[in-house]
């Protein structure tokens, strides 16, 4: 019986340790009010500010924090007993807030705040709406942005269909300084579009609405398409040839893979069987976890035009620079060989990018490889399509 007593009471103790454990407590137990910090300097950033204070001499200060109510919201910063700045983020303009700076002691006891007003700079959002240029494009319409401060925003291009309903059909998430979002595959006629742009915090623009007619565009005719081998072209190895990468096949095997006779920058050739006035570009890298953004994939290349090549392959006046792709990169950042759902959608997706409106129309395109995945001597990637419009 006593054993069975003792043993409820071992339970018991246990249970209550475990429940104390669950519960973060107060480093120690004392009620006494720490002193103020004094704010020296308030530094506006854009749709941020940062705080430097005073550290009082005080041995029950243990840590300072901040608090500043944004759109209904208490937003809330802290610092160690070691650091003297506070910066508080994603206020949705450059109206004047007021910040409440606290000592905090480690018995987790505030001191009455000392109240600072502030007015942040303009947020990245705002600036970034500030530089759209949305325009007609082939196929549909095209939204250039400039964003200098780096800043993760959310960049949204909607429609109107035929019956007045506005339609969201392309989402960008982007750090970029500077890019583009593109709608295609639109009809010829006047269509109203629609860019917005929102910050990590849901902070949004209004709406830039223009009303534009897309220019014409279609895909060039695959079936055309034909390899041209000029004295200076890389060939292929292990049986994936250059003809894989039009054959409308991103299967395993049906891609290309060059020879290892020479390092990068690498280049092929090929026949359109037609001249086109080309409007974007996209091609396919290797399916897999190692191979969308690592290995031999190809991150970024130059795209080249000719209408009359010169037969020895050299890059003379006989070809135009059309447009250098935009770097690869894995939207997760995650390291080599690992993917999560966001990298695998954008893998399948395929890399796109746009020729500069003001290219010359040309039959033949060569395609300069310039980085891979391991910057080894192969390179692979599987299909490419190419759009415009055909001139003859």
């Amino acid at each position: 019986m006593n054993r069975y007593i003792n043993y409820l009471a071992a339970m018991g103790f246990f249970l209550v340790l475990s429940c104390s454990e669950d519960k973060k407590l107060p480093l120690e137990s004392n009620t006494t009010v720490p002193k103020q910090v004094t704010v020296r300097d308030v530094e506006r950033l854009p749709g941020a500010v940062r705080l430097t204070y005073d550290i009082p001499d005080d041995p029950n200060f243990f840590y300072a924090k901040a608090e500043c109510e944004v759109k209904g919201q208490v937003r809330e910063a802290k610092t160690s007993a070691y650091g003297n700045t506070l910066t508080i983020e994603g206020f949705p303009d450059t109206s004047a807030y007021v910040i409440a700076l606290y000592s905090v002691s480690r018995s987790e006891v505030s001191s009455e705040p000392v109240r600072q007003e502030v007015r942040p700079l303009a947020p990245a959002y705002l600036e970034t709406f500030k530089s759209l240029d949305l325009f007609a494009d082939f196929g549909g319409a095209t939204c250039l942005y400039r964003n200098p401060a780096g800043a993760d925003l959310v960049i949204m291009m909607s429609y109107q269909d035929s019956t007045g309903r506005w339609i969201n059909a392309q989402t960008a998430y982007t750090s970029q300084i500077e890019g583009n979002i593109s709608l295609r595959n639109m009809d010829t006629i006047p269509t109203w579009f629609g860019v917005s742009i929102r910050d990590r915090w849901y902070n949004s623009t209004d709406t830039l609405m223009k009303l534009l007619t897309p220019v014409f565009e279609e895909e060039a005719d695959k079936s055309l398409f034909r390899l041209v081998t000029l004295p200076t072209d890389a060939g292929s190895d292990w049986g994936w040839v250059q003809q894989n990468l039009w054959d409308g096949s991103i299967s395993e095997g049906r891609g290309w893979v060059s020879n290892t006779v020479s390092p990068l920058p690498i280049h092929i050739t090929v026949d359109l069987g037609a001249t086109y006035q080309f409007s974007r570009f996209i091609y396919w890298n290797r399916e897999g976890s190692d191979w969308y953004f690592d290995r031999e994939a190809v991150l970024k290349m130059e795209i080249w035009g000719s209408n009359n090549p010169n037969s020895d392959g050299s890059f003379d006046e006989s070809w135009t620079l059309l447009t250098t792709t935009p770097k690869v990169s894995k939207p997760s950042g995650l390291g080599y060989g690992q993917l999560n759902a966001e990298d695998r959608e954008a893998g399948r997706a395929g890399n796109e990018s746009n020729f500069p409106l003001d290219v010359p129309p040309c039959r033949y395109l060569r395609f300069r490889i310039l980085e891979t995945g391991n910057m080894g001597l192969e390179v692979t990637f599987m299909e490419f399509s190419v759009f415009g419009a055909k001139v003859k």
